[in-house]
């Protein structure tokens, strides 16, 4: 494929997954349908590179790096821009009742660049023969991104209906989430370690919508109540990753700390009457009117550490575990009970690396294997008995290199990255909502040659 046309087909697979994003975003993120979401921040998106799929702490590669561990963006050697977006269907049954879900959305948008690097020369013996110094070369560097990507969802619909004193029905509908905006800098220390800091823009809102009426009267009215938090606030990220060969393989140690600082939360409330006449709502009266100022809250403080083996350039094994600390309730939130989350994720791939090596012909697919279980951070009451909301993850993609060697004989990889991803929902055996989804993710990563001025057609 000629170079001009493989920057077509990239550009045409870029407008479509930005096209489907910024529509799915334009009514709230859309991408949950979710009873769950209702409570705290909504859905956690557990967003990260499809090149990572779950390795939490240890991916770390010359074009990708975990969104959750800012070390591994030091491993960056080009300038990389890495978008993906998704599309999910899947079924929330309560009982005998079921409602299906359609929708998707953005993933992330990362830009990535190497802006420091510099050769440590050391000297580590004396050649008798040729009377000179032995020395060994230490490689340092740091790279830096810029990620935009959803951290909440919230997406749900349902009804409540009273028999007293007349009957009536209250019908909830959610959306929105929270976003934030990373700026996240990795240090390289030699070949052995990496350390590095994130520092995020929060910002989303939530919105709740209630909307009573009488049943089969709609001509007595509708009273709507419409409420929304604003939410900003400020991300903080630290990581470590150490890496070590022994023979033919490598080992890689990761871990991570986040925290938040100065969030707040702003509440509006709109309640008005409504009429309903010929198919017709119009708005009768308002009945309350009320913004508040922005209060502080806390958000989860979370930590995680991964563990990563690979041999030769065949295969890669990674385990990880994250929790996240609910030790306080959002203010704006006192209908949820909450409890600590933890993740634990495993990862297999298939061809790992994702640069082509010199000695191979054509870079062979990445096929990525994962499974992610989670306790969730909420509990709910059935049976009498306290339940922990259990999540789960079953995913499987792969990668299609697209390989360009650029005029000074250098070989840039730009990717599609597909993940089809199977997610469950639910406590076993309660009354409690089960949820159900299939993920379909579609990934573009497009290297440096695609920032690159042409010398050469």
């Amino acid at each position: 494929m000629q170079f001009n046309q493989l920057k077509k087909f990239l550009g045409v697979c870029l407008l479509g997954i930005s096209f489907v994003s910024l529509q799915a975003q334009g009514s709230g993120q859309n991408t949950t349908r979710s009873p769950f979401s209702n409570y705290g921040f909504g859905e956690w998106t557990q967003n990260n590179f499809l090149q990572s799929n779950t390795a939490m702490h240890t991916h770390s590669g010359y074009y990708s790096y975990s969104l959750y561990n800012p070390a591994t963006v030091g491993s960056i050697r080009y300038t990389t821009l890495d978008i993906a977006g998704n599309y999910k269907e899947g079924v929330v049954k309560s009982g005998d009742a079921g409602q299906s879900f359609t929708g998707g959305g953005l993933n992330y948008l990362s830009l990535a660049m190497p802006v420091w690097k510099h050769i440590q020369k050391k000297v580590i013996g004396y050649d008798s023969s040729k009377k000179s110094k032995i020395f060994r070369y230490i490689p340092h560097g740091a790279a830096t991104s810029l990620v935009l990507k959803p951290m909440t969802t919230v997406g749900y619909q349902y009804f409540i209906d009273n028999a007293s004193p007349m009957p009536n029905r209250t019908a909830h509908t959610g959306s929105g989430g929270v976003n934030v905006f990373q700026w996240n800098t990795g240090f390289r220390f030699g070949n052995r370690f990496q350390v590095g800091y994130g520092l995020g823009y929060v910002f989303g809102t939530l919105k709740d919508n209630s909307l009573f009426s009488i049943i089969d009267s709609l001509q007595l009215g509708l009273v709507e109540d419409a409420t929304s938090v604003i939410v900003r606030g400020v991300q903080h990220q630290l990581g470590f990753l150490t890496s070590f060969k022994i023979d033919s393989t490598y080992h890689k140690f990761g871990g991570s700390y986040e925290i938040y600082s100065g969030m707040t939360g702003a509440e509006n409330r709109m309640a008005r009457s409504l009429e309903y006449f010929g198919g017709y709502t119009s708005i009768r009266d308002t009945i309350l009117n009320v913004s508040n100022s922005a209060r502080a809250f806390d958000m989860p403080t979370a930590y995680g550490l991964g563990y990563s083996f690979q041999f030769r350039r065949l295969f890669s094994l990674s385990l990880d575990y994250r929790k996240q600390i609910w030790s306080s309730n959002p203010f704006f939130d006192t209908k949820g009970k909450y409890t600590d989350r933890s993740d634990y994720g495993v990862s297999l791939v298939i061809h790992p690396s994702d640069e082509k090596a010199a000695s191979e012909r054509k870079m062979k697919l990445p096929i990525r294997f994962g499974y992610m279980l989670s306790n969730t951070q909420q509990i709910f009451s059935s049976g009498g008995a306290e339940h922990q909301i259990q999540e789960q993850r079953l995913s499987f993609g792969f990668g299609l290199p697209l390989i360009q060697r650029y005029y000074d004989n250098s070989v840039i990889t730009n990717m599609v990255n597909i993940n089809i991803q199977y997610l469950q929902r639910g406590v076993t055996g309660t009354s409690l909502p089960s949820e159900q989804y299939i993920v379909v993710g579609l990934g573009l990563q497009l290297g440096d040659i695609w920032f690159a001025k042409r010398k050469y057609d």
